[in-house]
C-alpha cells in the first residue's frame, strides 16, 4: 500500500495560516483607521457645533447693533450698544497696544463697587474691534476699557482709557 505524501496538507495548512495572519493584520490596521476616522469625525463635529454657535452669536450681535431699538452710548473711540440683556462694545481707531499688552473690557453693575473683568481684545489693523460683553445690558451701569498685561487682569490695574456710563433702560 502506497502512502500519500503529507506535504500537500502541510502546504494547505501553511497557506491557510498565512491568509489568516494577513487577514488579522489587515483587520487590525482597518480597525485603527476606523478609530482614527471616528476621532476625526468627533473633532469635526465639535468644531462644526462651535462654529455654528459662534455664527449665531455673531448674527445676533449684527442684528442687535443695527436695531433701531438698541440703546447706544457714544465715546470718543466707539460706542457701547445695549439691546435687551445683551451688551456690546464697538471701537474704531483704537491703536495697537504695546508688545505684551492687550485691551480689556470691564463692566460695573448698577449699585456695585467693583468692576467685573470681561474679555481681552486686540483691534484689527484699522483699529476696529467688536466685543460681546458677558454682562446683562439691563443691569450694567458702566463699561470701561483698560490696557492690561497679555492674558488680562482680575482687577483694574490702571486708569481706564475709555469709560462709558450707561443710563437707565
Amino acid at each position: 500500500m502506497k502512502q500519500t505524501p503529507a506535504w500537500p496538507a502541510y502546504l494547505v495548512a501553511a497557506a491557510c495560516f498565512a491568509i489568516a495572519l494577513i487577514s488579522s493584520i489587515v483587520n487590525i490596521s482597518l480597525m485603527g483607521q476606523i478609530k482614527a476616522q471616528q476621532q476625526e469625525l468627533a473633532h469635526l463635529s465639535a468644531r462644526s457645533y462651535a462654529l455654528a454657535r459662534s455664527l449665531t452669536v455673531e448674527r445676533t450681535a449684527l442684528f442687535d447693533s443695527f436695531d433701531v431699538h438698541a440703546r447706544r452710548y457714544d465715546t470718543a473711540n466707539g460706542e457701547v450698544i445695549a439691546h435687551g440683556s445683551r451688551l456690546y462694545l464697538a471701537v474704531h481707531a483704537l491703536p495697537q497696544p504695546p508688545r505684551g499688552k492687550v485691551y480689556e473690557a470691564w463692566t460695573l453693575a448698577r449699585g456695585a463697587d467693583r468692576f467685573a473683568a470681561s474679555p481681552t481684545f486686540l483691534p484689527d489693523a484699522r483699529g476696529v474691534a467688536f466685543v460681546v460683553l458677558p454682562a446683562d445690558g439691563r443691569t450694567t451701569g458702566q463699561v470701561a476699557v483698560t490696557l492690561e498685561p497679555e492674558g488680562g487682569s482680575r482687577e483694574l490695574t490702571g486708569k481706564p482709557l475709555m469709560n462709558v456710563s450707561l443710563g437707565s433702560p
